[in-house]
């Protein structure tokens, strides 16, 4: 074999090993099962620094969205939370997160990215973040409580999180609202504030009532 058709034959298999490592790690070909993880970023809003966006995309199809809006004109910061369930749509090649409101939906360029669909010519992007803490925030939510005894637990409506409840916090009130409209250990819906706390595994372990806000006899998710 001649120099110059060696070398063209190296040239070759060098650019479709290229070739295959590109494929393999485009958008269409990554698994699902690789979506999984915590992703952060920054997105852009007008006069401010920027909207602390952290994403928990859960292994069981459940997600937890936060976001802080800083402080400007004499206003506080603000944090906003979302919880629900994603879904990954292969065909389009999206992430879409359902849960309170309109729905969200992320395309996903690489591995390790999400960009999240907008009226804004700007770019909404998201990293995974490989060390950021485990999600613990106080969020407003809507489930279904049900007594066992002097106990309880609670199904929260938009991941269908099935949890015993801390009798701490503002669990008293709670209590006395509950039999004060008359439920005789029936699911009953409520409205509250909580805060979720994990196991080692990332189950859901147990809530705390951080503030309790209603109770509807006749009320379902």
């Amino acid at each position: 074999m001649s120099l110059n058709r060696l070398l063209i034959l190296i040239v070759l298999v060098v650019v479709g090993g290229c070739s295959d490592e590109r494929v393999s790690d485009s958008p269409a070909e990554l698994p699902d099962t690789s979506l999984p993880g915590v992703y952060a970023g920054l997105f852009p809003c007008e006069d401010c620094p920027g909207i602390e966006t952290t994403l928990w995309l859960r292994s069981d199809s459940r997600f937890f969205f936060r976001q802080r809006y800083p402080g400007r004109n004499g206003r506080e910061a603000m944090n906003t939370y979302a919880l629900g369930r994603w879904s990954w749509i292969a065909g389009d090649g999206v992430v879409v997160l359902k849960g309170a409101g309109p729905d969200r939906t992320f395309t996903r360029p690489d591995r390790d990215t999400l960009v999240m669909f907008t009226v804004s010519d700007l770019e909404h992007r998201l990293n995974r973040d490989p060390v950021a803490p485990i999600f613990s925030a106080r969020i407003r939510m809507a489930g279904m409580m049900q007594m066992h005894g002097d106990s309880a637990s609670f199904t929260e409506c938009l991941t269908g999180f099935v949890v015993p409840v801390n009798e701490g916090g503002d669990f008293a009130r709670f209590l006395h609202q509950y039999r004060s409209v008359g439920a005789q250990g029936e699911p009953t819906y409520v409205e509250l504030e909580g805060q979720f706390s994990w196991s080692d595994d990332g189950a859901a372990k147990s809530l705390t009532i951080e503030r309790f806000i209603t109770v509807k006899a006749s009320g379902a998710c």
